[in-house]
């Protein structure tokens, strides 16, 4: 691996020896099972680009990502990346159920807008914010394999409904509003959609155009 020369750049911080915990754990874990000896980060960048496939089912393993269904591949180094090879082709898994894995009060979700003061969420308040959309959801008649698309601006309530709707098996798909009325038509013609998602509030110069919270089924 190249590296910059990085003699004339001021030092604005120097790691301790408890800083990098988990990579040090994981490069561990790579030391162990393939008895190779890694001296700093840039052995393991090497180790890992010499060794996609092995690197990244460690990884997968490693970070215990929740799964219905193991993948028979990391990705089949035979077709170029420029191509969009499958990923971990055969895997079956919820992506909602891995982010709500943790219940505890670390900080999972700052919130700041400019219609706004700031606001946190810990991983427990997280979890019971989805568990609410969930129901509501549900009580709405949206199930698995339902699409559901969001007009919505960057916000706390797109991450819960996103983690709601997902968590359900339905399909999660979005057109940001400032960009205005075409990527949503786009989206509407594009996806044989069950439910639109929508909130028309956003804050442009620090003034709010518009307010409405819709979910609605389409016809």
């Amino acid at each position: 691996m190249k590296s910059r020369p990085y003699t004339n750049v001021p030092l604005t911080w120097t790691p301790t020896e408890h800083h990098g915990k988990n990579m040090k754990k994981f490069k561990k874990v790579i030391e162990d099972k393939y008895l190779v000896k890694l001296g700093d980060y840039e052995d393991l960048y090497k180790w890992s680009i010499e060794n996609i496939c092995e690197f990244w089912a460690e990884i997968w393993d490693f970070l215990g990502v929740i799964f219905s269904k193991r993948f028979n591949k990391v990705v089949d180094l035979h077709i170029p990346m420029n191509e969009f090879p499958k990923w971990f082709e055969g895997a079956e898994l919820n992506y909602a159920e891995n982010l709500l894995k943790y219940r505890d009060d670390r900080i999972a979700l700052l919130v700041d807008g400019e219609e706004s003061d700031t606001k946190t969420y810990t991983f427990a308040q997280m979890y019971e914010e989805t568990r609410l959309y969930a129901a509501a959801f549900r009580k709405f008649g949206l199930k698995k394999g339902d699409i559901v698309v969001c007009h919505m601006s960057n916000r706390k309530e797109v991450v819960f409904a996103t983690q709601a709707v997902i968590s359900i098996g339905a399909i999660w798909t979005a057109a940001l509003p400032m960009l205005g009325a075409q990527p949503l038509v786009v989206a509407n013609l594009t996806v044989d959609k069950e439910y639109v998602y929508w909130i028309a509030c956003f804050a442009i110069l620090n003034k709010i155009r518009e307010n409405a919270l819709v979910l609605f089924r389409t016809l």
